[in-house]
């Protein structure tokens, strides 16, 4: 018999044996990556809680939709429905095989209160919910008279149009996304109203939440370049949750009437997804607006294929993003792809460059 160990020690074997724990503790999940992604604390559907299997926050959970968390004792307490850590000390002795001498009881709460416990937990989520829209009602409705303004028309001929261009990106058929919009908008380091190439911000309902601005200025050299300030690029409304439609595929139909055999295509922002519409005129392409929010968009259930079209970054926290947004994404959809341009490029748009510029050289050889 070992001498008594004490509950750190305790929460340590629980963080080394996070794996195992975490599917004791939630037999519906699934690990992806360096996570293990589950409903919720409850056992409920959905894939807002995520175990951290690696790095610093190996051990420690969240389930991002309640706004909680805690560590493997937390885990084990609320999902065996245990009452107190003093309960989740004994039980995970047990599951680790730990015999120290302690006595305890792994006492458990009674029926009445775990349901009690679960009503909670959803009338949490419900109000934070509510909060949220209401605390952003006047932001989003200020991103829809923004976008919806008379005064805003498409990029064709404006320095939006120059812009792109500008970045190598090419209008396919001779048309630009017809979401795209030009205005000269209020930019907040300026003071003053600044070109600005507009997109609009979709929930996968059709709702339209934000509006994302890039703002321009001409450049003497370049064209039209994002404007020189701190941050050129702004989003105005509620954009999480949120995508940029930038082309509906061969299908032309809206999400919301799509058929399960087509794929989303999506990729962070406007430009690269221009890139892969260039050469894929034929996909559905949506941009996630953020590597964060890629992986808070909730698509319709008939969406069952997802492609992400990521970089190839060597950033630690842009790497941990992608993980993130990926592994969100595999706990609601069952197919979903990561693809990289191939080596040596960092991202599409430099790879769609390259080949454009090899099938200039072979047409002129």
């Amino acid at each position: 018999m070992s001498a008594p160990k004490t509950v750190a020690e305790i929460e340590q074997l629980l963080r080394d044996n996070v794996a195992s724990i975490a599917r004791q503790c939630l037999p519906g999940g699934r690990e992806e990556g360096g996570y293990f992604c589950a409903g919720d604390i409850s056992g409920g559907k959905g894939g807002s809680l995520v175990v951290y299997l690696k790095g610093a926050k190996q051990g420690l959970w969240r389930d991002y939709a309640a706004d909680v968390g805690g560590d493997m004792l937390d885990l084990i307490e609320q999902t065996q429905g245990l009452a107190g850590k003093g309960a989740a000390v004994v039980l995970a002795k047990e599951w680790l095989g730990i015999d120290d001498g302690w006595a305890g009881r792994a006492t458990q709460i009674s029926p009445e209160e775990r349901a009690a416990r679960a009503r909670r937990l959803a009338q949490m989520q419900e109000r934070r919910q509510a909060e949220t829209n209401a605390a952003n009602a006047k932001a989003i409705k200020d991103a829809r008279g923004l976008y919806l303004n008379r005064a805003t028309r498409p990029i064709a001929g404006t320095p939006a149009e120059a812009y792109l261009l500008g970045r190598n990106r090419v209008a396919v058929g001779g048309a630009w996304p017809g979401g795209l919009k030009f205005d000269s908008v209020w930019q907040k380091d300026t003071r003053q109203k600044e070109p600005a190439m507009l997109a609009p911000v979709y929930l996968p309902s059709g709702d339209l939440v934000a509006c994302h601005r890039t703002y321009l200025q001409p450049c003497p050299d370049r064209g039209w370049t994002k404007l020189a300030v701190p941050k050129a690029k702004l989003v105005l409304g509620r954009p999480w949750g949120g995508f940029i439609p930038i082309s509906k595929g061969a299908s032309g139909k809206s999400m919301g009437k799509m058929t399960a055999d087509e794929a989303v295509y999506m990729a962070e922002g406007i430009e690269k997804c221009l890139a892969i519409r260039e050469i894929r005129p034929e996909f559905r392409i949506v941009a996630g607006v953020s590597l964060g929010n890629m992986g808070a968009i909730v698509f319709p259930p008939h969406v069952r294929r997802l492609v992400i079209v990521a970089d190839r970054d060597d950033n630690d926290d842009a790497v941990r993003a992608l993980e993130r947004a990926v592994a969100a994404q595999q706990s609601r959809i069952g197919d979903v792809r990561l693809v990289f341009p191939p080596q040596p490029y960092k991202d599409i748009d430099e790879w769609v460059d390259a080949a454009r510029a090899q099938a200039r050289r072979a047409g002129a050889a």
